[in-house]
């Protein structure tokens, strides 16, 4: 039993555009501190928008003889794999921070450069370059939509600003997608609160429906941004931002260990 009194916070039905006396979404609280005034502006330098679904195996395509493929067999038995923008992440051979140049160009992939025999169920290293100190907005949109799941996705190396979230105001639209939610933004139904955005790494996408988020791209580097359950990440649903250039970073200190170091030498007889 709920006491008259309480609320509820993030409720699944994601209504989240007004105040409500029974719930409160995370984008409907206020942050105790002066947000960036750049965060606030009506146009971001950068917009990203990041669909995530997942990909079903058929078994004869997942048990192709001389292949190899990562998947998670979900509770009703069906084989999957995690996409972000129609990718499914793959950790580069060699770390970026400091092995940058000994990873092969066409490791790397992003919605706008897929390799050309991607597939359904694309795998590379999703990376997607941001110009340092460049105001970022991305739209998180909800294709997976299983009832009662709200995937949580975190960044790595800084915080953002929730700016909204909810579902689709369209009453005809069942299902969110990129396209629809493309089409919210044109028209401006997006849902959107530029007071004082609360500012936090971590937040819930409600199933079937959207979150907008915000962050100034200050600190360079390659940055994680992922899934929080374990199981979803080790299946691809990860990108990586990475954030000004290698020149913005400090150079990698003389004798730093690289993959492979820790090896020890084969011996030949």
């Amino acid at each position: 039993m709920m006491l008259s009194s309480s609320k509820v916070m993030n409720p699944l039905d994601a209504v989240c555009d007004r105040k409500r006396p029974d719930a409160v979404c995370v984008s409907n609280l206020k942050n105790a501190k002066k947000a960036d005034k750049g965060v606030l502006v009506e146009r971001p330098d950068v917009k990203i928008f990041l669909p995530f679904r997942f990909y079903f195996y058929r078994p004869e395509e997942l048990f192709t003889p001389n292949t190899y493929n990562r998947y998670l067999v979900a509770p009703g038995g069906d084989h999957l794999i995690s996409l972000i923008d129609e990718i499914s992440y793959v950790s580069p051979p060699a770390p970026m921070i400091s092995q940058i140049f000994d990873i092969p160009p066409e490791q790397f992939c992003n919605g706008d450069n897929r390799p050309p025999d991607c597939g359904m169920n694309c795998m590379c290293t999703h990376k997607v370059d941001i110009p340092l100190n460049a105001i970022v907005e991305v739209v998180l949109v909800d294709e997976v939509q299983q009832t009662n799941l709200s995937h949580p996705f975190h960044i790595h190396g800084t915080g953002f600003h929730v700016i909204g979230m909810g579902r689709s105001p369209d009453t005809n639209v069942k299902k969110i997608n990129l396209k629809h939610a493309l089409d919210l933004d044109r028209r401006g139904l997006l849902h959107r609160q530029f007071g004082h955005p609360p500012l936090k790494d971590t937040i819930a996408v409600p199933n079937n429906g959207y979150v907008v988020v915000r962050f100034r791209a200050d600190n360079p580097g390659y940055w994680l941004f992922h899934c929080h359950f374990q199981f979803h990440i080790l299946i691809g649903m990860n990108l990586v931002f990475h954030i000004g250039t290698h020149a913005d970073l400090p150079p990698v200190p003389p004798g730093f260990p690289k993959c492979g170091h820790h090896l020890p030498p084969i011996k030949y007889h």
